[in-house]
């Protein structure tokens, strides 16, 4: 997987790219460089985050000077639709896990792993202030993101409490919680974690049916989201195989 096959730059060329339907990461504009307002626009009400950087980045990750100014990351894996996350989650009875704050590729695949690993049906992840799906994450993952139903939708809360509407049982991860292995898993259902410094929002904990914490004796404050997953998927997934 080369990095190029997923770099496109220059304005036309960034423009079919979006029209075209491919999930776009994120798009990198030069700063000092002049864009009209109707393409920021256009960016905008297609739902693609952008950001401003130097040149010299932008020919970094375009490989060329001559990138016009903008450059656009593209994601190697297919976005999937919350309903369509939905739908399989509710028809398998299954699980899937919810990253909230959670910025590292790297952390990212390494839970996408875990999770296909144990049967889960995705991932499900904010537009913004979330990990991209890039190739860092699937190298992280093994390959597994190309077996999950991964999904960016622009309120955790909003999804979640969706969910919670047709029927779905939604579990936060946090300190201060019931002991994970106590706790009594309704399918289907949603497993929430949040980043290692800033945990779980609390717009995402208020519509949490319940917060279930692992229990540590050490010294260390807390545990690598990848780790948390690791320990709360497998308790979740002893309750599922039950039902196998």
């Amino acid at each position: 997987m080369k990095m190029d096959e997923f770099v496109v730059y220059g304005r036309n060329a960034v423009v079919e790219a979006v029209k075209s339907g491919r999930d776009v990461e994120k798009v990198y504009l030069q700063h000092g460089k002049f864009f009209d307002p109707e393409f920021l626009e256009f960016l905008e009400k297609s739902g693609i985050r952008f950001q401003w950087a130097k040149k010299k980045q932008l020919s970094r990750l375009a490989g060329t000077e001559k990138h016009q100014g903008i450059v656009a990351l593209l994601s190697p894996v297919r976005y999937a639709s919350f309903e369509e996350l939905l739908s399989a989650t509710f028809e398998k009875k299954g699980f899937f896990v919810a990253l909230d704050g959670v910025t590292e590729p790297q952390n990212l695949g390494t839970v996408a792993r875990t999770v296909e690993s144990f049967g889960g049906v995705g991932v499900l992840l904010p537009e913004k202030g979330g990990a991209p799906l890039n190739q860092v994450a699937v190298k992280a993952s093994s390959g597994a993101l190309f077996h999950l139903k991964v999904c960016r939708v622009g309120s955790l809360a909003g999804a979640l409490s969706r969910f919670k509407e047709l029927g779905g049982a939604v579990y936060s991860v946090e300190t201060g919680g019931e002991d994970i292995r106590e706790a009594e898993f309704r399918f289907p259902l949603a497993l929430v974690l949040g980043s290692e410094g800033r945990g779980i929002s609390r717009e995402v904990l208020s519509v949490s049916d319940s917060v279930l914490t692992i229990p540590t004796v050490g010294k260390t404050p807390s545990l690598n989201v990848s780790v948390s997953c690791g320990i709360a998927v497998w308790e979740v997934f002893k309750s599922f195989s039950n039902g196998l």
